[in-house]
């Protein structure tokens, strides 16, 4: 992953966000590149020298009072916070090969206990040096689904993607399930649909996987991730393409919905990924390795 969420002073990426997970007071959340790593370290200590650091210890703890001001959403809303802590591990502590940084978000000490502040063990997505975050428009949200209308969208929502080419079984509600499944979130005034179908054409079969966004109806679909069609081979993607699967969403700093998305690739496992997709434009806000996982 290439988040670079902002580097130096004198060089700033042109991504600013990341994903992590909320604990208590604080957000802790991840960057896997070595660049914004160095950049991020030689910021706060003047030096140069991480790489040698870490060669010879697995983690470096920085103080980072001060240094960055963020906004953290979640399933709750935004709330302001300050990066406190910096915290970088060595290559292949974290189950990637890069070092990764660990940003540690303290909320404002008025917001804790304030509407926008996530309660703990929840997935966030901190957009860093904001300028404050002005609260969007409240909208309606979509009624929920029960779960015989919720497996009526999603099947034809895949049954849309497909066109002419008739799925090869009806899918499930299961955001773990490789193939033959999909899911349905509220997002905003209409229902985010990810889905997994095998179709057969011309004798083959094809995975067609993706995400929509639309109303009960199909009459407003709109696609966040547009389908693709890919050859499988032995239950496998045969070129290296993936499978998507909403696994929720938070609040976006435009209004409406960031889409939280797993991206799972079959022929590179390393290139499989969680993201952020902003419901309204598909624009992939932050993203991480989906094998990153640090002690």
């Amino acid at each position: 992953m290439a988040l670079g969420l902002l580097a130096c002073a004198s060089h700033r990426a042109s991504q600013r966000a990341a994903l992590g997970w909320s604990l208590g007071g604080e957000a802790h959340v991840f960057v896997a590149s070595d660049r914004f790593a160095r950049d991020f370290y030689h910021e706060l200590t003047g030096s140069r020298h991480l790489a040698d650091s870490l060669a010879r210890r697995s983690l470096i703890s920085v103080d980072a009072k001060g240094s960055r001001s963020a906004t953290v959403f979640s399933l709750s809303g935004a709330a302001s916070a300050r990066l406190t802590l910096a915290r970088f591990h060595a290559p292949r502590r974290c189950g990637v090969e890069g070092i990764v940084s660990e940003l540690v978000l303290a909320f404002a000490p008025g917001a804790r206990s304030g509407l926008g502040v996530p309660p703990s063990h929840v997935t966030v997505v901190a957009l860093l040096e904001s300028a404050g975050f002005e609260r969007p428009p409240d909208t309606i949200p979509a009624p929920a689904l029960s779960r015989r209308s919720a497996l009526g969208l999603v099947n034809r929502v895949a049954e849309h993607a497909a066109g002419d080419a008739p799925l090869l079984r009806p899918l499930a509600l299961d955001a773990d399930q490789a193939t033959d499944a999909g899911e349905v979130i509220v997002a905003g005034a209409q229902y985010a649909v990810g889905f997994r179908a095998r179709v057969i054409e011309s004798e083959d079969t094809l995975l067609v996987t993706g995400v929509a966004a639309t109303d009960s109806e199909l009459r407003h679909l709109r696609w966040v991730i547009r389908p693709q069609r890919t050859l499988l081979q032995g239950g496998v993607l045969a070129v290296p393409r993936v499978r998507y699967s909403i696994r929720g969403r938070v609040a976006s700093p435009s209004g409406g919905a960031l889409l939280l998305i797993d991206e799972f690739a079959d022929v590179e496992a390393r290139r499989s990924r969680a993201t952020a997709v902003e419901a309204a434009t598909g624009r992939v806000f932050a993203a991480q390795p989906l094998a990153l996982r640090c002690p």
